[in-house]
């Protein structure tokens, strides 16, 4: 009778591996920021007294940007977490530990927008990179994107009790495509003031 496999984390991760260059791709990103900075900003989210223990808030919303800047759902977000040495990394977390689910995720997020910590935040990381040079405040151009969201209940018709699928606080908006063609989405248009190399103001 053949043996049962048993996995062994050398067979997979060397020390090797964790020196591989691919494994520096966040490292400039990690050291631009003052990350002792940034932390006291999520000092006011505590987490449950009952339950596992929490995450570190720093991973938590190192976690989020890696979610935005690879345009990850939250769902999407938590499998990189598990599989990907970078993310992981990035987020400081142990290569045997556990990972953030995406509830926990989500969960993270809805508290950064109950405590108004989004603008907080946003205002630190560029207060750092206009100190590096990183943006430049001199001659800037602001230019306002809105980008429409499409609401979660956008269907036409009424549900049993008669009220309407619609979310009722979404409205339509129209856009033109690249050629020309328009489109129209029935949700929320979210602005934000960027500059002229994307980075985003407000």
């Amino acid at each position: 009778m053949q043996k049962p496999f048993i996995s062994q984390p050398k067979l997979f991760v060397s020390t090797s591996d964790l020196d591989h260059p691919t494994l520096r791709a966040l490292d400039d990103t990690e050291a631009v920021l003052d990350w002792s900075k940034i932390e006291p900003i999520l000092s006011s989210i505590y987490g449950s007294k009952t339950g596992r223990p929490s995450y570190p808030l720093l991973t938590l919303f190192r976690g989020l940007l890696l979610g935005v800047w690879y345009r990850l759902s939250d769902v999407q977000l938590s499998q990189c977490l598990y599989r990907d040495l970078l993310f992981r990394k990035f987020c400081h977390l142990e290569l045997g530990g556990d990972v953030p689910e995406a509830s926990t995720l989500r969960r993270f997020r809805n508290q950064l927008v109950e405590h108004d910590l989004w603008e907080c935040l946003l205002g630190e990381i560029n207060h750092q990179l206009e100190a590096k040079n990183i943006i430049l405040t001199e001659g800037r151009i602001n230019i306002i994107d809105a980008t429409p969201i499409e609401a979660a209940q956008s269907g036409s018709g009424n549900v049993k009790d008669g009220q309407p699928k619609r979310d009722k606080d979404a409205g339509w908006h129209v856009i033109k495509d690249s050629r020309g063609h328009l489109i129209s989405t029935y949700g929320y248009s979210v602005h934000m003031g960027v500059d002229e190399d994307g980075f985003i103001q407000r």
